[in-house]
């Protein structure tokens, strides 16, 4: 008997010890910005599903935008961004917010135990919220950023509706550096897996007249729409727009293009449609950012096909003569769809078979078009490593255009395949760019690529070899005047 009762002791022991090391953190905003009984907050969410009709994206979601005002202004907008991700199957999902309660340096990171809903608790996921805190010093655990903070805690629901068995990482954006978005965008980069799912928690415009806030916030819109991070960048700085969680929104641009992305607006609306007061009113937004599914395959065989590729080339050759002449060049229409999704490209110029010029964005930030019209005039004359163009060289210029892939960083140079890959390398504020098809032409094996790699960035050749050192490797489909006739 005292040996049961022992066994008895020390099990009601380990239970609360286990328990108590069990961190949870309790609803703080049900009963005001969402309902506090189970019933009727299952009642409103299910029903704002219902309103909303999915639409129909042959895509791989990567994120979603949505509001975080109480239900009874922004829920139903809210409902248009998670409506379309019934019948996704996502295990983890990245919440990031703004801070409203506390100010603090940094971007707040919550690591462990759980949040809980009056529709049960989610457990935080510890492994991706470490993996992503180690990435930068920037990231940081404070416990009073999370506390009472409503901006993720109302998008909870929704996804306990969607999902069965998930996990988060809830994160809470501190006082903003610009830097931070590509800290973040970076270390978002690295770290999600197509299980992850990034849900952004923003609102617009705060307390403007009706008609100031939809001009405010229909700009904004638009830059998202076009994931134009520069774009947007501006117009928060000139006060043209407003966003709540600037800097995860311009990550996440940034992230999006990384993968070669499309965005969507699904719903845009302000308080002052839900309640009629239109004097001070906050804006509302539901977007959707995706990878095509024709994008998973981006440059394998017959991306482009022939008079895509005639009508880049064109592209490129009039804006290299209007860059050198100074005369108006004429471009021909873009209609087709793949010119106008967001690549990165370079265009090569050569003479007599030398190098005369090559410029590139490695990131997709502009459509294909407008990327190979801008990297082909800077080819032309912004070449640090030439002298400007003249007129006399058009005639004797061979053309040569390499569309990208995304970006893919690599721990096993193993993987890199010569011939195939291209290679990009970073350590610090150090970094350069060599492709695909430089290897091919010196006949260079995969050390001697990492070498060259390393010397374009200014490193050591045996840089590649360091810890420090960030390795990724993208695809190009390349072709010249002769491959478009």
């Amino acid at each position: 008997m005292r040996k049961i009762a022992i066994l008895i002791l020390l099990v009601f022991l380990f239970s609360c010890s286990n328990s108590s090391s069990e961190e949870v953190r309790k609803a703080a905003v049900a009963g005001a910005f969402y309902p506090g009984d189970k019933s009727e907050l299952l009642e409103a969410v299910d029903g704002f599903l219902d309103n909303v009709k999915k639409v129909d994206l042959d895509a791989r979601f990567l994120a979603v935008i949505v509001p975080h005002a109480g239900y009874r202004y922004s829920g139903q907008v809210a409902a248009h961004g998670f409506k379309q991700l019934q019948g996704t199957d996502f295990k983890k999902i990245i919440i990031i917010s703004p801070s409203h309660y506390v100010g603090f340096e940094g971007i707040s990171i919550y690591n462990k135990g759980f949040f809980e809903t009056p529709l049960g608790r989610i457990k935080i996921d510890e492994e991706l919220a470490g993996k992503i805190m180690k990435k930068s010093d920037r990231f940081k655990f404070y416990p009073e950023a999370h506390q009472k903070e409503h901006a993720i805690e109302v998008e909870l629901p929704f996804l306990q509706r969607i999902y069965k068995d998930f996990t988060i990482v809830p994160i809470t954006m501190g006082t903003p550096l610009f830097s931070d978005a590509r800290i973040l965008s970076d270390a978002l980069y690295d770290t999600m897996d197509r299980d992850t799912l990034l849900v952004i928690s923003v609102d617009l415009s705060h307390y403007y007249a009706y008609e100031k806030a939809v001009q405010l916030d229909k700009s904004g819109i638009s830059a998202i729409e076009k994931l134009d991070a520069e774009g947007l960048l501006e117009q928060l700085k000139n006060g043209d727009t407003e966003i709540d969680a600037p800097i995860a929104v311009l990550a996440t641009i940034m992230l999006a293009n990384r993968h070669n992305a499309k965005a969507k607006i699904l719903k845009y609306a302000n308080s002052g449609d839900v309640t009629g007061d239109k004097s001070r009113v906050v804006g509302y937004s539901s977007i959707v950012i995706y990878v095509p599914e024709r994008g998973e395959m981006l440059m394998k065989d017959e991306y482009l096909n022939k008079e895509e590729k005639r009508k880049l080339m064109e592209i490129a050759k009039a804006s290299i003569i209007e860059s050198v002449t100074g005369k108006k060049g004429f471009y021909p229409e873009v209609t087709e769809e793949r010119l106008k999704e967001n690549c990165g490209a370079f265009v090569t110029i050569k003479k007599h078979g030398q190098l005369r010029g090559c410029i590139g964005y490695i990131i997709a930030v502009k459509p294909l078009h407008e990327t190979v019209k801008d990297v082909a005039r800077s080819a032309a004359i912004k070449d640090p490593r030439f002298s400007p163009m003249n007129e006399d060289e058009l005639k004797d210029m061979e053309i040569e255009i390499s569309a990208l892939t995304p970006l893919k960083r690599i721990d096993d140079v193993n993987e890199i395949e010569v011939g195939k890959h291209g290679l990009y390398m970073k350590q610090g504020f150090y970094s350069g760019i060599l492709l695909p098809q430089v290897a091919t032409e010196y006949g260079w094996d995969r050390d001697t690529f990492l070498q060259h790699t390393c010397q374009k960035a200014g490193l050591s050749v045996t840089a590649w070899k360091d810890s420090s050192t960030e390795i990724y490797i993208y695809s190009a489909e390349v072709f010249g005047e002769e491959d478009v006739k």
